[in-house]
């Protein structure tokens, strides 16, 4: 009977945080949409071509490489390219027919890291989360039909500016801790963050074991210098990052491990020029 007392309590403390949480994500998907434009300018686009520049580097290595991006939506259909003019990387294409996913392999059978990232975390463009508010498919478009919720987290202070910080619960089970940041007076999405911690594998002795540490993988898409297209505010650069921390020295003196920053992959994005209403070749959103 205890038991079932402390169970019902849970419940009943969840079933108030979840009520809680019910008017602070209502305000936000309609402060946020009207911050997109009106209904009815929303309603008028059923594709997008947005059409632009991407420079890309590792920031731990130096050197950038500049190439093209084109993101192809229609309704929760995508295709998002990232093309670089180099034979070992060309770059990364991403494929989504509003149900299943793909990314394009550097080589038969071999994904960049980027591109084995999003492949398996297939929610990412599944979802609608790739790419923001540029895509006719963006996740807050369409919560309920999607069966994907938001939880606010309060306020979090990123780079000097205070965000309003939700958490983004796909419609399917996620490794990911997912959480979208918005502007607290416009409304306007402004950035995505995943991450996946990998706990370290058992060790031969407990000593061991402890000492092990997680690898933490990060992804993050950042928006900004919005601009208005068929009134419809937009996101005009889009930065793309993503890299992990790997423990480098578990035994470290102090039992504190060293952790080295992987590379990270920057693709720093200038939206050029966003068509509407084009007229679009269904193979475009083909998963091969």
């Amino acid at each position: 009977m205890r038991s079932l007392v402390i169970s019902l309590a849970i419940l009943a403390l969840f079933s108030v945080s979840a009520a809680k949480d019910e008017p602070q994500v209502g305000d936000l998907v309609k402060r946020h949409l009207n911050s997109i434009g009106s209904e009815q300018a929303r309603a008028a686009v059923k594709t997008r071509v947005a059409e632009g520049t991407v420079r890309f580097h590792l920031q731990h290595q130096g050197g950038s490489q500049d190439g093209k991006e084109v993101l192809v939506s229609e309704g929760p259909k995508l295709v998002s390219l990232l093309k670089l003019p180099n034979p070992n990387y060309h770059g990364e294409r991403f494929v989504s027919d509003g149900r299943n996913t793909t990314a394009t392999t550097i080589k038969p059978g071999v994904y960049s890291e980027l591109g084995q990232f999003v492949n398996v975390h297939d929610e990412i463009l599944r979802d609608g989360l790739w790419g923001g508010t540029l895509s006719t498919g963006w996740a807050l478009f369409d919560l309920e039909g999607r069966r994907t919720k938001l939880q606010y987290m309060g306020r979090k202070r990123v780079n000097e500016q205070e965000l309003e910080r939700f958490r983004f619960l796909p419609s399917k089970h996620s490794d990911l801790e997912i959480f979208l940041y918005f502007e607290p007076e416009t409304a306007r999405h402004v950035m995505t963050t995943y991450e996946l911690t990998i706990s370290p594998q058992i060790a031969m002795t407990e000593l061991e074991t402890a000492k092990q540490k997680a690898t933490t993988y990060r992804l993050e898409e950042r928006f900004a210098d919005f601009k208005q297209s068929d009134g419809l505010w937009l996101p005009g650069r889009w930065t793309i990052q993503f890299g992990l921390d790997v423990p480098t020295d578990p035994n470290h003196p102090g039992d504190v491990a060293i952790y080295a920053r992987s590379d990270v992959w920057e693709f720093a994005v200038s939206v050029n020029s966003i068509s509407h209403n084009v007229t679009l070749d269904p193979k475009n959103f083909e998963i091969k």
